[in-house]
């Protein structure tokens, strides 16, 4: 069986590094990941977690996720060299703490460009051919924070209330399709 090609966001630190390292360290190597992050110099402590999956099944790629020609010209060639995404795993997040009135506009754009356009900007990407494919897993990482709100994190948590609600009305449309 061929191993599930896996694409992960946000992998310089935290649940995507974590993420990345656990799959790409599958025993069984089921999965080929494609950790990504928008700044490649971050990738240090994802190498020393995966040293022996270097370009075996871990492969280190930079992506942008609140950038459109960087979304498409990463997956592009990660459909190039593999011929598919079977897993796609939004992880990528930024948070700012403060008072809302003490946030600038430019960071509002900044905090939903990432959290919520790049889960978006990610989704609509992957989904044609998942759907085409009928098969495929788009899973959202989310946070309690889209559930209910916290004092000084009113940015992080309006764009993961975003995210929530995307993902719950995508679920029961992709499923027709073997998308899960």
């Amino acid at each position: 069986m061929d191993p599930k090609v896996a694409v992960i966001t946000g992998c310089s630190s935290g649940i995507g590094l974590a993420t990345a390292s656990i799959l790409a360290k599958d025993g069984e190597k089921r999965f080929r990941v494609y950790a990504t992050m928008r700044n490649l110099d971050k990738k240090g402590s994802l190498e020393s977690a995966c040293q022996n999956a270097l370009g075996d099944t871990l492969f280190i790629r930079e992506l942008d996720v609140s950038s459109d020609d960087s979304v498409e010209e990463a997956l592009n060639a990660i459909y190039e060299e593999e011929g598919r995404i079977d897993i796609l795993v939004n992880n990528a997040g930024i948070s700012h703490i403060g008072m809302l009135e003490t946030q600038t506009q430019s960071l509002v754009k900044e905090t939903f460009n990432t959290n919520f356009f790049g889960v978006l900007r990610m989704s609509k990407a992957v989904i044609p051919r998942m759907k085409s494919d009928h098969s495929g897993h788009i899973i959202n990482i989310s946070s309690t924070a889209g559930h209910t709100g916290m004092p000084f994190t009113g940015l992080y948590c309006a764009s993961k209330f975003a995210v929530e609600g995307l993902s719950e009305s995508l679920a029961p449309l992709l499923r027709k399709f073997g998308v899960k």
